[in-house]
């Protein structure tokens, strides 16, 4: 019987050693270099022109004023002939004596929650 022949692929056998490939740069075309700067510029304008528009709407922007103490007053309850309530805008507790103001909130006629102005 013959022997067999063993045949091997150059693809299959290891490299001895590592052989390093001449790669062409296509980075080094002005036209793209000149695209990838414009891109780049107009990225860093758009950023730095938001940062300006947001610290002179920061500047510009003035929040309201909270609501004074003396708007309005919110009702909570009935004690002791006192009537208590909380500041609209502050939301502090203050307790009125008023002897109109007690009978009307056991009346019906002022409820949990309603707003009354003094």
């Amino acid at each position: 019987m013959p022997r067999k022949r063993r045949y091997f692929r150059e693809e299959r056998k290891r490299p001895l050693y590592h052989e390093e490939e001449e790669w062409e740069d296509d980075d080094d075309e002005p036209e793209d270099l000149e695209r990838t700067v414009s891109k780049v510029s107009w990225g860093l304008l758009a950023v730095l022109s938001f940062g300006v528009l947001l610290s002179i709407s920061h500047s510009l922007y003035h929040p309201a004023a909270p609501l004074s103490s003396n708007d309005g007053y919110r009702v909570v309850s009935v004690s002791r002939g006192r009537l208590h309530v909380e500041e609209v805008g502050t939301g502090r507790l203050v307790s009125f004596d008023d002897q109109k103001l007690v009978k009307a909130a056991l009346d019906g006629s002022i409820k949990r929650g309603d707003v009354i102005h003094r």
